[in-house]
């Protein structure tokens, strides 16, 4: 009985004792792993991550998920450097010269658009999340590519790159964006009605339609949150960079879906906290960090992450056999 009412505790917490197992692991085989100067330097290279796994949290709590977020992030962190930089070489930009807070607008605004779309096709025109979102994906990436004929747009406007190089005392500004936009959210799904509602409308639909929530406005909502949060990656991502290739960001909707999942967020809906997907995101750059320090190939280091996606949809797997057995234990003895 004891093993059977611990076992929904392991499975939320599971994430920071693989967290913790993992730091010691590198702590052991790894030089300087526990300074102060790796610590920040995991934090500043979670903070992009970071956001999107926000964004994608929300849409995953309502049953949902969007694909075109890596798309998204490319695009913006392009536009917001194409906008306010000199036409042609060295610089390859628009030539209009906007200016970079108008530039940073203007980019979140399409991140916003780019949700309302996502959002709208989905509940409005009832067309499958996977066929719209990937669709996205796919045409978002072709803009990109349209918008500077495959070049490399550089920023040398300390005004748009603050964001990814500045600092804020000793701690850079990405970190400090990226711990506060999790607590913001944290507060929202824990504490308000709103984050009350997405739980219910992705644990059951129908019945929190019932109970007066509005499922289609709310997945709409989730989807322009996913879409600003994409461009204000993208934003952070160029500016730390000074710079925006085409193919910015590609790849990394595997990633930003493993530390969601893996910190305890249900693929299905209606399960999870953003505590849990910041130990996810958490878990994956120390594993990055970790194996940087240990100086492992760069192709290892890619094969570990894909074998860590995978890990985490058996982590999903296994929560979901758990919680059923639980919550029918009759069932389960049958089969």
């Amino acid at each position: 009985m004891r093993t059977k009412a611990s076992t929904p505790f392991l499975l939320r917490q599971l994430i920071w004792f693989l967290l913790a197992a993992i730091v010691l692991f590198f702590t052991l085989t790894t030089r300087n792993f526990l300074s102060i100067g790796n610590f920040i330097n995991i934090l500043f290279n979670a903070s992009v991550l970071g956001v999107l796994v926000i964004g994608q949290s929300f849409t995953l709590l309502t049953g949902n998920f969007d694909l075109s977020i890596e798309s998204t992030l490319g695009l913006c962190g392009l536009l917001g450097i194409w906008f306010i930089t000199h036409a042609g070489p060295p610089l390859y930009g628009s030539g209009w010269m906007v200016a970079p807070t108008v530039s940073i607008i203007v980019i979140l605004f399409i991140g916003l658009g780019i949700g309302v779309i996502n959002g709208v096709l989905i509940t409005k025109m009832k067309v499958n999340n996977f066929v719209v979102t990937l669709a996205m994906l796919i045409t978002i990436r072709g803009l990109t590519l349209l918008v500077n004929n495959g070049q490399t747009a550089y920023s040398v406007s300390q005004s748009y790159n603050w964001i990814g190089l500045g600092k804020l005392g000793p701690i850079p500004i990405p970190i400090v964006v990226f711990l506060l936009l999790f607590a913001f959210a944290y507060v929202v799904t824990t504490y308000t009605p709103f984050g009350r509602e997405l739980f219910a409308i992705g644990a059951n639909r129908n019945a929190s339609y019932a109970s007066g929530v509005k499922p289609e406005t709310r997945i709409i909502q989730v989807y322009m949150i996913s879409g600003l949060l994409a461009a204000l990656a993208g934003w952070m991502l160029s500016a730390r960079l000074t710079n925006a290739m085409s193919s910015m960001g590609q790849g990394s909707v595997f990633e930003v879906f493993a530390a969601a999942v893996i910190g305890g967020i249900s693929l299905k809906g209606g399960q999870g906290s953003m505590i849990g997907a910041l130990g996810g995101v958490l878990l994956l750059t120390t594993i990055g960090a970790g194996l940087n320090l240990m100086n492992v190939s760069v192709y290892w280091i890619q094969a570990i992450r894909g074998f860590i996606i995978l890990i985490a949809m058996l982590i999903e797997a296994q929560k979901v056999r758990y919680s059923r057995a639980l919550a029918d234990p009759g069932e389960q003895k049958n089969r």
